[in-house]
């Protein structure tokens, strides 16, 4: 009970003080908009520090929106929708859009049906709810493309195995050590990797993508060996013909 409580009491100061973040942070965001706007076009050095002030507050602004989200899944105080969700479609359409910012980093993404050629039936559907499913989605390529090098490849694939619909999400990148894997799942938790990902990470994706999955019924597993990759797996209920309106 005395650990119950302090968890409890954790939680609520952890979700107080991202709620209270939000509000100067916005501010400091506008404020640096301002300047940069009103600020000398020659004066690269002035320039320059106030985008990296509106980089590192937008980063800061997602983080609070993750540790709020995270709060509220620890809670159980996170509705989400049960419907037919088209998980192929929505794979396609996430690679799509993720692809083009990974090949920034020069890391191709791969998705299911990429010519939207497939008949309608090719196509899994899951009873979930399909904005959080593509939150979970964006999470796993987003920590997939930071954990992969330059010329690496990350493969979106969909299926089913019965009872289920599976989306996996599976990187050519450095691995996972064994003793991390039960790991990686835990907020603020960092595997040492690229620099992109020892950089950019939050630690919090994977920590929300485990529990959004699990919020709408479905489970998260991973698989991983230094030097040959990381395959993610997320697993919903499917939705049988009757439920695809």
């Amino acid at each position: 009970a005395p650990a119950q409580r302090a968890w409890e009491r954790q939680r609520r100061f952890v979700a107080g003080a991202s709620h209270e973040l939000r509000a100067p942070l916005a501010v400091l965001r506008a404020s640096a908009e301002v300047a940069l706007r009103e600020s000398d076009p020659g004066d690269d050095a002035q320039r320059g520090l106030l985008r990296d002030v509106l980089d590192e507050t937008d980063h800061l602004s997602r983080m609070v929106d993750d540790l709020l989200l995270l709060s509220r899944l620890e809670a159980g105080r996170l509705s989400v929708e049960c419907a037919p969700v088209d998980v192929t479609r929505l794979a396609r359409e996430v690679g799509r859009q993720f692809g083009a910012l990974a090949a920034r980093a020069e890391v191709r993404v791969r998705a299911p049906d990429a010519n939207g050629a497939a008949p309608a039936s090719d196509h899994v559907f899951a009873l979930g709810d399909a904005g959080r499913v593509r939150q979970v989605l964006l999470a796993l390529l987003d920590n997939a493309v930071r954990h992969t090098p330059p010329g690496g490849e990350v493969r979106i694939e969909t299926g089913t195995d019965g009872r289920h619909a599976v989306l996996t999400v599976a990187d050519t990148g450095e691995g996972i050590p064994p003793e991390a894997i039960g790991h990686v799942f835990e907020p603020f938790y960092r595997v040492g990797g690229t620099d992109r990902g020892a950089d950019t990470g939050s630690g919090l994706g994977l920590a929300i993508a485990k529990r959004l999955t699990e919020a709408q019924g479905g489970a998260v597993t991973l698989e991983s060996a230094p030097g040959r990759g990381t395959k993610i797996t997320l697993t919903l209920r499917a939705a049988g013909a009757g439920h695809r309106g």
